[in-house]
């Protein structure tokens, strides 16, 4: 009994010193709290069950248990610490989950304050039980209370991470969008881009719940972008990050939609690419699209699918084990169900230099489960084919990019219910197509660029019309494509030496580089025709297109380099930057490290409630006449030129005097991400102290989405001449 006291004694201490912890946290802004922090704060949906459990256990025990002196009762109470531990330690993770801020406030204010409730009263039922031995009514009454206010938390918590209605329980069914047909009024992107954000997006980023900071429930939200900075920026692919995160693979952390969701169709993707690079317009209508128009059929493709589409195909096999796929999985084969209910499974291999037969044949223990294989690029060749007849219910087989030529294509006869064979880049000719044909089930053959001709095409479609013989995209020889733009060979070294060589590269083998340096736009006239390596002298903007007979002329790509400049000694932040913004402090603007405007959590140091302010020491003092500050330009995420930088210098911070000063010119509109260079000329001196403040704009202008807002300064290096 001393020990049961004493246990009981120890709880009740702890859930003191831990409500009171929960009191303080639900009052004052967690939002500047480390990262890692938050990061535990991913544990309180699989901690909340718990509480739950125990909770709705307290009525039938109730119920049970007379309120005495005995031994169960003594266990009961051991019960009621234990459920008011589980309920406190659940809030207290609770309130770190909701410190990232990616929730509906008022239903994140609602199940807040409904869990402390919880915690609090589960607290007060401990002594509650012993203050109502001849109260009967008085316990019932307060378990009760506890248990209905521990569900209406429930439901608000449910609505927070699932959706508003999770735990309504009527019989309505969330429906997705569905697609209008095309007509002369389609807009492209409130009824297609949209319509596939609605589907597959706007289930964790909208008006309520908004991870990561974005919200897709319209444009301008969708251009303001969400933590990570813009999600898109128009006509730049490779600095949107929307795009980034759908083209990552689905094992990546950061791939969105995430692993267990429902996906985006590569066509649904190539959709958002192609929208991207038309600027992410929102005025064109469908029917403005030319018919050859690559946008205009992947959103014919799109809605006519979805139109036409039938429930997801339904097997009669069962599942294979987890453990069994499993064992199966490693980073050369993977090994995925074709859907999260489905128990049909798909294959697919990486790293043509770890390939082996031997990777198949490991598969045979799951052979029936087995409805699509993807062998693309791999070093698969005839003799994979008979491997490939034990798996029975195969259907489609991807062999792109493969050594296989179809001399075994028979073995394939042996897959009954094969219905598409990708065939894309092989040696496959017209007599092994042939026997193809012989395949009973076969639905379609895919056959771009492959030893098939347009001419045997026709003949296949002649004699076998049945399938569908797909030789891909045949060239118009009047049509002109367009290049992709140039690039630095190594795109990390923006910084150079003085005298060191810029080399450029175009993927086009035989593709000629124009370029300018002096701030002008190149064609395939105008510009330096680049032939070897050259130097810069100073600070350079180098536009640049690539250039081919046959060709359009790419469009133009533009970087920024800058020379090294003196050597300072040591930098001091004088006014401190974002929280989440820091980088590696003072050093990273005297480190010689360049960030990138698209991701400014890397290298970059920002600036909004406070003004950049920095002061840079030297030991001796040099002769400089000039500042440059590369600062990151990034309309989309709020990031504007200062609206006025002011360099101060002297021999020591007591004896300052103002040097130059410049006020930036402002955009006028959204504008693509990019460095930004801003020179301040004075007067030269020798200086061992300067001093360097940026004042960001107070107010964004009208146009932009966060008209009144302040902007942000982001600052990555300085640099002195």
């Amino acid at each position: 009994m001393r020990t049961y006291k004493l246990h009981n004694q120890i709880i009740a201490s702890l859930l003191m010193l831990l409500q009171a912890l929960m009191m303080v946290m639900a009052i004052v802004s967690l939002e500047s709290i480390p990262g890692w922090t938050k990061q535990i704060g991913h544990l309180h949906p699989i901690l909340l069950h718990l509480p739950i459990a125990f909770i709705l256990l307290l009525l039938p025990a109730s119920m049970i248990l007379k309120n005495d002196e005995s031994d169960e009762n003594q266990l009961f109470i051991l019960f009621l610490h234990y459920n008011a531990l589980a309920a406190t330690i659940t809030a207290l993770l609770g309130l770190l989950a909701a410190a990232a801020n990616e929730y509906d406030q008022e239903l994140l204010f609602n199940h807040k304050w409904l869990s402390i409730a919880t915690a609090l009263l589960s607290h007060l039922l401990i002594y509650l039980f012993h203050w109502s031995k001849s109260r009967r009514s008085l316990w019932i009454s307060a378990v009760v209370i506890t248990s209905l206010i521990m569900m209406i938390g429930s439901h608000f918590g449910g609505s927070l991470t699932h959706g508003e209605g999770y735990l309504n329980f009527s019989n309505t069914k969330k429906v997705s969008t569905v697609f209008k047909p095309l007509t002369d009024s389609t807009k492209i992107y409130n009824d297609v881009v949209q319509t596939v954000l609605i589907n597959k997006c706007l289930e964790c980023h909208n008006d309520k719940k908004s991870k990561g900071g974005l919200n897709l429930n319209n444009y301008a939200a969708f251009l303001k972008g969400g933590k990570t900075g813009a999600a898109f920026v128009s006509g730049d692919l490779e600095k949107s990050l929307f795009i980034q995160r759908i083209s990552l693979d689905l094992d990546d952390k950061k791939h969105m939609p995430p692993k267990g969701k429902s996906q985006l169709t590569s066509d649904e993707i190539f959709l958002f690419k192609e929208w991207a690079v038309r600027n992410a317009d929102t005025t064109t209508k469908f029917h403005q699209l030319d018919l050859k128009d690559t946008l205009r059929s992947i959103i014919e493709k799109i809605v006519q699918s979805s139109l036409s589409s039938k429930p997801s195909k339904s097997y009669t096999f069962e599942k294979a084990s987890e453990d069994k796929i499993a064992s199966l999985n490693s980073p050369f084969r993977r090994v995925m169900p074709l859907d999260i209910h489905s128990p049909a499974l798909i294959i697919k291999f990486y790293l043509k230099e770890k390939f082996s037969p031997k990777l198949i044949e490991e598969c045979k223990s799951i052979s029936k489960q087995v409805v699509e294989i993807n062998l693309s690029t791999m070093p698969a060749d005839d003799k994979t084919l008979e491997m490939l007849s034990g798996f029975e219910n195969l259907e489609k087989l991807n062999l792109n990019g493969t050594a296989i030529t179809g001399a075994a294509f028979k073995q394939l006869q042996a897959n009954k219910k094969l219905e598409e064979i990708q065939l894309a880049n092989t040696q496959v000719n017209y007599e092994a197509a042939l026997l193809l044909a012989n395949i009973a089930s076969l639905k379609s053959v895919y056959l771009w660029n492959s030893k098939v001709s347009d001419k045997e095409i026709k003949n296949l479609q002649s004699k076998f019309p049945k399938i569908k013989w797909d030789i891909g995209y045949i060239s118009d020889k009047n049509e002109l494509l367009k290049l992709t733009p140039p690039s630095p060979t190594n795109t990390e070294k923006m910084i150079l030496d003085p005298g060191e060589n810029i080399t450029l590269k175009h993927p086009l083998p035989g593709a000629q580089i124009r370029y300018t340096i002096d701030g002008s736009k190149p064609d395939s006239i105008t510009g330096i025709l680049y032939t070897k390596p050259f130097s810069i002298s100073g600070l350079t903007q180098i536009n640049a297109v690539g250039t081919s007979i046959g060709w359009l002329t790419s469009n133009v790509s533009s970087f920024t380099y800058f020379l090294k400049g003196h050597k300072i000694d040591s930098a001091t932040i004088i006014n401190p930057p974002a929280e989440k913004y820091r980088a590696n402090g003072e050093k990273a603007l005297i480190d010689l490290n360049k960030g990138t405007p698209n991701n400014l959590n890397l290298n970059w140091i920002g600036f909004r409630e406070q003004t950049m302010k920095a002061g840079f020491h030297l030991s001796e003092g040099k002769i400089i006449s000039k500042v440059i500050l590369s600062l990151a330009d990034n309309t989309g995420s709020y990031v504007f030129p200062p609206e006025k930088i002011i360099v101060k210098g002297g021999i020591d911070k007591q004896h300052l005097k103002t040097l130059g000063s410049l006020i930036p010119v402002q955009p006028k509109a959204q504008r693509n991400s990019s460095i930004l260079p801003v020179t301040v000329d004075f007067t030269p001196g020798a200086y061992k102290y300067l001093e360097i403040e940026a004042i960001n704009v107070q107010k964004l202008p009208k146009w932009h989405p966060g008209k009144k807002e302040k902007g942000w300064v982001f600052v990555d290096e300085v640099f002195f001449y």
